[in-house]
């Protein structure tokens, strides 16, 4: 089932909890309203999840949706975007974000649509590029309301995107930020992990994580200590098995627990 977070009369975030594809692996939607229109950011994993959130804006009275903002590439935050584009709304990312999209998305739905438990939910779903995109930042004006999507480096992935909401002193941070969920560090950086956490900080005081709650600047502060823990215990530990054990126990009760040996073989690694 949808859930629905009021943060503000302008801003809501969706999500289906959870951690894996039939929940959009948790991921956050956030909606952004002004007077006249309502930006979007990562529309979920597939149009059956967009659909959701487009009935619930519809029920709230939000505006059209006219823009789609992706913090990053990756199926659980992008894919619904078809959905949307194909309501006219226009699609904003970043410059690698398009370019990540259009090397890998057909082929994670080609296997998706072979896997029986899966084909249904991405039975319509489809790749959608952004027209126009951007490299260092973009702009949104949705009336009465400004929104600027910026890129920090390459820290999650290197198209990653944050949006920010200055009136509502407001950051939506995609997967540089995972809260109650282990990091998926599967295209990332070592040094820009942390270097995009740096810069991310200043400018807001209320984080949207990709994946959980919403939070203040403890949830930054929490992003790099689990850093910090997970390459201490993949350094520290004889064998991987010994490191994914302690940094479960360290983080006690995080989702995505099929993150854990990524995790440990990028820390490893370097």
């Amino acid at each position: 089932m949808l859930r629905e977070t009021v943060l503000s009369p302008r801003v809501r975030v969706f999500t289906l909890g959870g951690d894996d594809p039939s929940t959009s692996f948790g991921a956050n939607c956030v909606a952004v309203r002004g007077s006249r229109r309502t930006l979007l950011v990562d529309p979920l994993i597939a149009p059956a999840h967009a659909r959701l959130v487009h009935d619930a804006l519809a029920r709230a009275g939000f505006p059209a949706v006219t823009d789609v903002a992706l913090t990053h590439h990756h199926t659980d935050h992008a894919l619904g975007a078809a959905f949307f584009a194909a309501r006219g709304a226009r699609l904003i990312a970043h410059r690698r974000c398009a370019e990540a999209m259009a090397a890998q998305h057909p082929a994670i739905l080609a296997a998706r649509r072979r896997d029986p438990r899966l084909a249904e939910l991405f039975r319509d779903a489809e790749p959608h590029l952004p027209a126009r995109p951007f490299e260092e930042r973009d702009g949104v004006e949705l009336g009465g309301l400004a929104v600027e999507v910026r890129h920090l480096g390459h820290g999650h992935t290197s198209g990653d995107a944050v949006v920010v909401v200055p009136s509502e002193g407001m950051a939506v941070a995609g997967d540089l930020l995972f809260h109650g969920y282990h990091f998926n560090y599967e295209e990332a950086d070592r040094v820009g992990v942390r270097a995009a956490l740096e810069a991310l900080a200043p400018l807001a005081d209320l984080f949207v994580p990709g994946h959980g709650e919403a939070g203040s600047r403890a949830i930054v502060a929490a992003q790099v200590l689990y850093h910090d823990e997970a390459e201490r215990m993949a350094r520290a530990e004889r064998r991987p098995g010994e490191a994914g054990a302690a940094l479960r126990e360290r983080f006690p009760g995080h989702l995505l627990e099929s993150a854990v040996p990524g995790a440990v073989q990028f820390w490893r690694a370097g």
